[in-house]
């Protein structure tokens, strides 16, 4: 079984504990997985996800298995 999840999920859910405890996002990576850095990087990789995706959906929308079976692919 495998398992996805929205990476802005989890940064949510930091957030709302940082808010919440009064410790940094960067505070609660560090003493739970022993990261401090993971929080920024999970923001960056989330943004680069998010780029990547809308890019292969405009992609996918140009080049349809309809163009793709007459030969027409760009």
């Amino acid at each position: 079984m495998s398992f996805r999840m929205d990476p802005n999920i989890i940064i949510s859910e930091i957030d709302a504990h940082s808010e919440a405890t009064g410790l940094k996002p960067t505070t609660i990576c560090q003493k739970a997985l022993g990261n401090a850095r993971l929080y920024d990087r999970m923001k960056r990789r989330a943004c680069k996800y998010a780029e990547e995706a809308r890019a292969l959906r405009a992609w996918m929308a140009a080049n349809s298995p309809k163009e793709q079976s007459t030969g027409t692919l760009k």
